[in-house]
């Protein structure tokens, strides 16, 4: 059997792959409806011996745009990246847009009553101070004398 050449047959193909790959911004394939792509921000969480720091990357978002709350040691972090272009125009290629709610349980370990957030350059960074009591400490050990005394421990603070 004798197939056809067109030179079309290469571009239509690459043009096929290319559409075929494109998602716009609200996560439908072009010509789609799959659900819409949710904007989820990236986090990390970072411990040391004073507190815990939770870093949230949530470019293009003012405060006004964001909700923290801390209720029975449930950090509750809520927020929305909303698109800026209009109704009218559509975008073939772009970020995650929408809402976003996440909960994290915080450790015993942490003071809720004074966690604190602060918001700089695209990134939400909210701070946890652990409680006095589990903060690291140095124990000191004097011994007394051999004849069955007792030895006693010292706490010190590093």
């Amino acid at each position: 059997m004798l197939a056809t050449w067109t030179g079309f047959s290469p571009m239509n193909r690459l043009l096929d792959e290319l559409v075929g790959d494109l998602n716009d911004v609200m996560g439908r394939p072009i010509g789609g409806t799959l659900a819409a792509r949710t904007f989820t921000p990236s986090l990390d969480v970072r411990s040391n011996d004073q507190e815990l720091v939770i870093c949230l990357d949530v470019p293009g978002l003012k405060q006004s745009d964001l909700q923290i709350n801390v209720e029975d040691r449930v950090l509750t972090l809520q927020g929305e990246r909303k698109y800026p272009g209009s109704d009218q125009e559509r975008a073939w290629v772009g970020r995650g847009y929408g809402a976003f709610n996440a909960s994290y349980v915080l450790p015993d370990y942490v003071d809720t009553s004074q966690v604190s957030a602060h918001l700089a350059d695209g990134v939400l960074t909210i701070r946890a101070p652990k409680h006095e009591r589990a903060r690291p400490r140095r124990i000191s050990i004097t011994s007394g004398s051999t004849d069955g005394e007792r030895k006693q421990l010292v706490e010190e603070n590093r």
